[in-house]
């Protein structure tokens, strides 16, 4: 177990001038599974929890206040060690909006004031990792063999297989069944401290059971590793005794179907093999991660909870669920999902995309690739749930053959307010945009901005100004409502007249 409070103290790292600007209990003992330095903003579903990230920062000190707090979530979501920014050479300190965004989310931030030797720091750590990886594998790959060799001389006993976890690894280790019930348990662990891993065990696409080890020891590394190896070993065990149901069966290659774009005639009979309705509505939700294991037991009791008809299929730790709607109460029925969905993942490290609604089962695949799609997009962090229906204008840019397209629309819609935002080191573009998504809602918009309702009155005259009247009663709030967000989402009109991204 190597902590932050060692890497920090190392020479290569102390040479850096290290300064923790954040303020979370618990950051110098969080183990630091792998050093990464990075540039790019997007590095977060790459991540797999426990790196450090070691970064130059200009990019992201280059972004809206709002983008930075974004980028902050999203490494938060992935449950990293830590996010250390090389600020040398800077005068100013890091933002106080960057630091808030860090406590809040609950990701340690560190500033290195001098300049960082990222290869010497990455090298150093990393070393010292996998080597202690390199020990853990040799442990629960001894674990493992024994296992595989008492299932194919005596059989998948359970008792006997939990038993030889629990005395192996030291831990407490139980098996559950999908609904909950539980299978065994071997060995005991004292008290709430120490650390936990859980493993799905997925037999012919459907989750058959849930493995938990427990152990006294907050170094997780072994845990999980042994978690991670011993699922597909218990998989073995069960599949002997763990038999679909000719439903289950149904349900699998409905989802299978559906998930890789089978063709319509397939898809209707699986459908109704499946025992859904041929007239009903579909939608489909994507669930992931962001831990290392995924665990979806109580999310899909929680979706299931209403009544809903769902099915649902894991493969790659990937949980996609497919819900049969009535088709008169389909919008009313996926907005309900969606808000059972957010409040079933608050707090969890799983996050979810819901894609859009389609009139007929047989569709399910478009509705599958777009919650797929969203989630590439939003990038969310665990605890949240996106909506495809809020991505629908960066959907339709995104599908513009040729971003040039966009540039003359953009120039000629809002040219003057975007120079005017360059020249001024203005906002206009960021609180158009607000105000336009929240509906023209100026009270509503100037919240999210956190600014006074008559400094909101004073850019909205602006805008309308540069923008050669109101939009709202110019006949053109669709398309200045596309031109904004093309601008702000950094179509070539918007990055050369200085518009922010």
């Amino acid at each position: 177990m190597i902590t932050l409070a060692e890497v920090l103290a190392s020479q290569s790292m102390s040479a850096a001038g290290p300064e923790l600007c954040s303020n979370i209990p618990g950051t110098l003992q969080r183990v630091v599974r792998w050093v990464h330095s990075s540039e790019v903003l997007e590095i977060a579903p790459l991540l797999r929890g426990g790196e450090l990230l070691l970064s130059g920062g200009e990019g992201l000190l280059a972004l809206p206040d709002d983008q930075q707090r974004d980028y902050v979530r999203s490494l938060a979501g992935r449950n990293i060690a830590a996010l250390a920014l090389q600020t040398a050479g800077r005068d100013a300190p890091l933002p106080d909006g960057l630091i808030a965004a860090a406590n809040e989310s609950g990701l340690p931030l560190i500033e290195l004031h001098a300049v960082a030797p990222f290869v010497d720091i990455a090298e150093s750590v990393n070393r010292r990792v996998v080597n202690e990886q390199a020990d853990a594998h040799l442990v629960v790959d001894d674990v493992s063999r024994r296992i595989a060799r008492h299932i194919t001389d005596r059989g998948p006993h359970l008792p006997t297989i939990l038993g030889m976890v629990a005395s192996a690894l030291g831990v407490e280790v139980s098996l559950a069944a999908a609904d909950g019930l539980p299978l065994g348990q071997a060995g005991s662990v004292e008290g709430g401290e120490g650390s936990t891993a859980v493993a799905g065990i997925v037999v012919g696409g459907q989750l058959a059971a849930q493995l938990t080890l427990r152990s006294p020891s907050e170094d997780s590394l072994v845990l999980e590793l042994a978690a991670d190896r011993l699922s597909g070993i218990f998989a073995l065990a069960l599949a002997q005794s763990f038999r679909p149901t000719p439903a289950q069966v149904a349900e699998a290659r409905l989802l299978e179907s559906v998930m890789e774009g089978g063709d319509g005639g397939s898809v209707r009979l699986l459908w109704q093999q499946a025992g859904l309705r041929p007239e009903q509505a579909a939608v489909m939700a994507v669930f992931r991660t962001s831990g290392r294991e995924a665990n979806f037991t109580a999310v899909e009791r929680a979706l299931r909870a209403g009544g809903v008809n769902a099915k649902s299929h894991l493969r790659d730790g990937e949980l996609a669920v497919l819900f049969a709607l009535a088709p008169n109460t389909a919008r009313a029925a996926r907005e309900a999902l969606i808000a059972a969905a957010r409040e079933a993942v608050r707090g969890a490290d799983v996050c979810a995309a819901f894609g859009p609604g389609v009139a007929a089962g047989f569709r399910a695949h478009e509705s599958y690739v777009e919650a797929r799609e969203v989630l590439r997009l939003g990038a969310p962090a665990g605890g949240q749930v996106l909506d495809a229906m809020e991505f629908l204008g960066r959907r339709i840019l995104g599908a513009v053959h040729g971003q040039a397209f966009m540039d003359p629309y953009v120039r000629s819609s809002m040219g003057e307010l975007l120079a005017w935002d360059r020249k001024h080191g203005t906002e206009l573009l960021k609180t158009l945009v607000c105000w336009l998504d929240s509906g023209c809602n100026t009270t509503g918009s100037a919240a999210t901005l956190n600014i006074e309702r008559q400094t909101m009155h004073k850019r909205l005259n602006k805008i309308a100004e540069l923008l050669g009247g109101d939009p709202r009663t110019s006949g053109r709030l669709f398309d200045i409502h596309i031109a904004a967000k093309a601008a702000a989402n950094g179509v070539p009109g918007g990055r050369a007249a200085g518009g922010p991204a």
